[in-house]
């Protein structure tokens, strides 16, 4: 038996397809972290704790938990296209509250805003997967690590020029930027999910209930296991880097430019290895190696931040946070995708999704219940010890090369990488 085909696309329409792709996720990471150096300053207007800035992060997280599968089911019935446009219109409306601000509680409806529509990511992830072989999967998904590497370089880089204006207009260059992006997708972007490879059944109500997706594809053979893998890696990372600009303010008195400056750094890094190094490393070492090595240089890196006595080491030790460490997307995001057919990439993508959004709402307020409660650095060792027990949980993944579904007939019957 054999696994169904991915979409066809001549070479010339694929490439174009794939750049818009990368354009998209781009300007979407661009977005997030153009506000990681300013959001604490934002924020401080109203509250000082770094549980509050780690409860705005929570409650995007927790809308996108709901969201994320209904979007990945719609996706998989009307197409990838609908899905992004109406995703990357949600978060301009939430950057542009989130600039005008005026009260703490402002601040939160634009991250509720933006949760409820967030499907970005997670379409990008299943539009690749739709065009891509087995083959061009670890080459094709390590675009999600350039475009993380890419943005963080022109966030921070934004930031820093944005905010010589004022605090909040970072914000509106990202809603900007992201109003660029739904009109690059209308004019330019073709869709990637043929009506006959589309999902036919009628939704109902458990397509919108996000337990019962995860359910269906936990059940699938080899996905608890990388689930679980996924899950904790985003608790970890999701808390260590919600807390990472306030840590660097609060240890080493620092300001906003100075921190985007290391950010624009590791991003960098991050993309000079995801561009250049991802598919041969992954080739001769295979997935399931590069995935343990990705986790145990963020836990090294993570450790070191923690016991670092000044400010200048952040950058030495983002060749392991940002570098190798971003193998991580590349390598789960092949992994994953290969155990679902293509009429399921969207359940697929909105069940990562939803995990990795429940992991930024546990993760994040973990880690400001540690940084006020134990010590400002206790996030990062807590990280590091979660980032080693992810690599020796993926030390049980049986197989990695060839695992693809099988096809019983038309009605036979996916987890991959951020938010």
């Amino acid at each position: 038996m054999q696994s169904t085909p991915p979409i066809q696309m001549d070479s010339v329409t694929k490439k174009r397809a794939l750049a818009v792709i990368f354009f998209i996720m781009l300007m979407d990471i661009i977005g997030l972290t153009i506000l990681l150096p300013v959001a604490p300053f934002i924020v401080a207007r109203y509250n000082s704790d770094a549980l509050t800035i780690t409860l705005l992060t929570g409650i995007y997280a927790a809308a996108q938990f709901f969201a994320a599968p209904a979007l990945g089911n719609i996706g998989d019935r009307v197409g990838r296209r609908p899905v992004l446009i109406l995703s990357v219109l949600g978060s301009a409306v939430g950057y542009f509250i989130f600039g005008f601000g005026g009260a703490l509680w402002v601040l939160f409806v634009s991250r509720l805003i933006d949760g409820i529509t967030a499907g970005n990511l997670s379409t990008a992830s299943a539009y690749i997967a739709d065009v891509s072989t087995p083959q061009e999967r670890p080459k094709n998904f390590a675009l999600i690590g350039i475009a993380f590497g890419l943005g963080f370089i022109l966030g921070p880089a934004l930031s820093a020029a944005a905010s010589l204006i004022s605090v909040d207009a970072p914000a509106f260059v990202a809603g900007g930027l992201a109003l660029i992006s739904v009109v690059v997708m209308y004019f330019i972007l073709p869709e990637s999910l043929p009506v006959e490879r589309r999902e036919h059944a009628p939704l109902s109500f458990s397509s919108f209930n996000p337990l019962v997706a995860i359910g269906e594809i936990a059940r699938k053979p080899g996905m608890p296991l990388l689930i679980l893998i996924s899950c904790v890696f985003a608790f970890a990372f999701n808390g260590t880097n919600t807390v990472f600009s306030k840590y660097l303010g609060d240890k080493f008195l620092v300001d906003a430019t100075q921190i985007a400056i290391a950010l624009v750094v590791g991003g960098v890094i991050t993309a000079i290895v995801q561009g250049l190094f991802v598919e041969k490393l992954v080739k001769r070492f295979g997935e399931k190696v590069m995935t343990i090595v990705s986790l145990l240089s963020l836990a090294l890196g993570f450790l070191i931040i923690f016991a670092a006595p000044a400010f200048w080491w952040v950058y030495p030790t983002s060749l392991l946070r940002n570098g190798l460490g971003g193998f991580f997307w590349a390598t789960m995001g092949a992994m994953t995708a290969g155990k679902v057919l293509p009429q399921e990439q969207g359940k697929l993508a909105g069940v990562n999704t939803a995990l990795q959004s429940l992991m930024a709402v546990f993760g994040p307020v973990a880690a400001g219940v540690a940084y006020d409660a134990i010590s400002p650095g206790a996030p990062f060792w807590l990280g590091a010890i979660l980032f080693a027990l992810a690599a020796i949980l993926t030390l049980g993944i049986r197989s990695i090369r060839g695992a693809q579904p099988q096809q019983h007939g038309p009605e036979a019957v996916s987890i991959g990488g951020h938010a």
